[in-house]
């Protein structure tokens, strides 16, 4: 099996989807307002200029490991989460003051500069944070919407929203936890790792893989067995969205090189760090990790700390003991071939992303 190929069938068929939802609610607003319309349209562009789908795809995979047949229809409500993605984007990137998202700017950094553009200049930054905040309240109802009006039996789109807000209030849980972090002096590996669990684990691959499974029909030990596979497949992912953040390639992640060390992120490849840093590195550490003007030289400074003392190595390691304990527990699931292999292609490709 060709994941890639597989992947990029996936995505096509569920941007289709998305584009066709996203239109009719553009065509609906006209009547209404036309800035919202140019919201919608805006929120097209950017959703659609990239991302992996990685949800949606779970879901569809978690549906198809239940014994669901009707790919069609799980396609369509699939769209669901990857909505319900955009919406928490939105709002991390006003957390995180991010400008750049896929290449494009972020929600509330186009409309601080159409503000700037277009209306009195007069409190830019508020207006933009402010559009953005609705917007992505908008798309996170839209997202519910369109699970709440699929074609599948009532009772299962009742158990499946049910679950889709418990994966949304665990992933605010792991948010707090995350900007909590960033404002304490210090934090040890585990509440780190836990906040991945709840933050990126729980809502990138088990949430959408128990949603899936509870629209086919699935009973809650055929959802623990996913989970088996899915949360140390999610901590893994984040560990390698931690190293990208800091060694990426902003032409291939679309975001900022350096993103991470300018939040001054406290991430478990930082805490590696400072646990193996000589005197003069940790200095190093504490000059860059949320230096709002940071030069190339001092980040240049700040990755070679990270390699030299054999952090990279470490989450390295670490992450790919992870992906091994996600194949065992794959190993001893009974689902269908295919999904099989699509599953173990994921744990493949996910390891060696570059976006």
């Amino acid at each position: 099996m060709d994941i890639r190929e597989e992947l990029k069938v996936f995505k096509e068929d569920i941007d289709r989807e998305i584009a066709l939802r996203l239109d009719e609610v553009i065509k609906d607003a006209k009547d209404i307002d036309p800035f919202f319309v140019d919201m919608m349209k805006y929120f097209k562009k950017t959703v659609l200029a990239g991302g992996k789908r990685i949800r949606p795809i779970m879901m569809c995979l978690g549906y198809k490991a239940a014994g669901g047949k009707d790919y069609n229809k799980i396609i369509k409500t699939s769209v669901s989460i990857e909505l319900i993605h955009a919406f928490l984007l939105i709002h991390d990137d006003i957390i995180d003051r991010d400008d750049l998202r896929r290449g494009k700017k972020t929600v509330h950094a186009r409309y601080r500069d159409y503000n700037k553009k277009f209306l009195l200049n007069n409190d830019a930054d508020h207006f933009g944070q402010s559009v953005a905040i609705v917007l992505g309240d908008f798309i996170y109802s839209l997202g519910n919407q369109i699970l709440f009006e699929s074609e599948f039996e009532a009772e299962r789109i009742v158990q499946a929203l049910s679950k889709l807000q418990a994966i949304v209030g665990l992933t605010c849980v792991g948010e707090m936890q995350d900007i909590y972090m960033e404002y304490k002096s210090e934090a040890t590996d585990e509440e780190i790792l836990d906040m991945y669990e709840n933050k990126t684990a729980k809502y990138t691959f088990e949430g959408p893989l128990h949603l899936g499974a509870a629209l086919a029909g699935t009973s809650d030990d055929f959802c623990n067995q996913l989970s088996a596979y899915a949360i140390p497949l999610g901590i893994a992912f984040q560990i390698r969205d931690d190293i990208l953040g800091v060694f990426g390639n902003e032409k291939k992640t679309g975001k900022s090189a350096h993103s991470d060390i300018v939040e001054g992120k406290k991430t478990f490849m930082v805490n590696c760090a400072y646990r193996n840093a000589t005197h003069e590195q940790k200095q190093i550490l504490d000059k860059s990790l949320g230096n709002q003007d940071i030069s190339i030289q001092e980040i240049e400074m700040f990755r070679d700390v990270v390699v030299n003392t054999g952090a990279l190595k470490e989450v390295e390691d670490y992450m790919q003991n992870l992906l091994s304990q996600s194949k065992e527990h794959l190993d001893k699931l009974s689902i269908p071939v295919d999904v099989e292999q699509m599953l173990v292609g994921l744990l493949d490709y996910l390891n060696k992303r570059e976006n």
